[in-house]
């Protein structure tokens, strides 16, 4: 499910949950008001190190969930660094789209492509290292502890287990969609995938009836009880988080020039 079996296969799996929640919010906060180049990069590759080192987890399933937004990352920094401009803008290239607009990437644009591609990626190998190494039933517990609305919460756990729940449904019309000779050509797709989404819809309205009728039957009151879980002690979390926002400032103010 998800990054979940990964979550479940790490070292930290057995570790307090709120230490990894407040270690990943803490160095995702740092790397996103730098507005530092450098420190993104630098982000990136310490948590990335030690998802790897503290968690157990291999390098190839770290690059590889990295790779999901980079292409939406990739899109969005390119409209960032190619925009209209004036004739006269210096450019490091530039081009007459229509023979009428200029279009040009300016060092400006370059610069603030880039630091939001790193800040990017940087703030996701945060996340990741929380959601690589802690299950989702863990987050929304310590979500509990600290006493987030407890509505929010379960909204969020049922979403979750919904997702795949939707994923299943829509995998299954699939399959016996291209067992009936579907999506042979463009026009057969498009109504083969309209004809999914439709079903997935109602299948998902009645799958949500039968939970909710569940619910009911076993005492649901308005709440999800779940038991409190044993957890190891996360303390060196924390000093852990110190030494990666004291790196990432001193990246900055070394970018900055205040060093020197």
């Amino acid at each position: 499910m998800g990054t979940d079996r990964y979550a479940y296969s790490s070292r930290l799996k057995e570790v307090d949950p709120i230490p990894k929640l407040w270690f990943s919010l803490t160095v995702l906060l740092v790397c996103l008001f730098s507005e530092s180049i450098s420190v993104g990069l630098v982000t990136a590759l310490v948590m990335g190190v030690l998802t790897v080192r503290l968690g157990g987890q291999r390098l190839e399933t770290v690059l590889h969930f990295l790779k999901i937004p980079l292409a939406f990352l990739v899109i969005g920094c390119a409209t960032i660094v190619l925009r209209p401009i004036s004739e006269e803008t210096e450019a490091l290239c530039a081009f007459h789209l229509l023979g009428q607009f200029r279009w040009g990437i300016t060092v400006g644009y370059l610069q603030m492509g880039l630091m939001v591609f790193c800040k990017a990626v940087g703030a996701i190998s945060a996340m990741y290292f929380l959601s690589l190494n802690t299950p989702v039933t863990d987050l929304t517990m310590a979500l509990e502890r600290l006493h987030v609305p407890r509505l929010l919460v379960e909204l969020m756990e049922l979403i979750y287990r919904f997702i795949f729940v939707l994923m299943d449904t829509a995998g299954r019309i699939r399959v016996a969609q291209e067992s009936r000779l579907g999506y042979q050509g463009f026009r057969q797709s498009l109504d083969c995938v309209g004809t999914m989404l439709s079903l997935v819809f109602l299948r998902a309205w009645r799958q949500g009836d039968r939970v909710y009728a569940a619910l009911e039957a076993r005492g649901y009151t308005g709440s999800l009880v779940t038991l409190p879980m044993e957890y190891q002690d996360g303390k060196k979390l924390y000093f852990w988080g110190i030494g990666v926002v004291a790196l990432q400032l001193l990246v900055f103010f070394a970018e900055s020039g205040v060093l020197k």
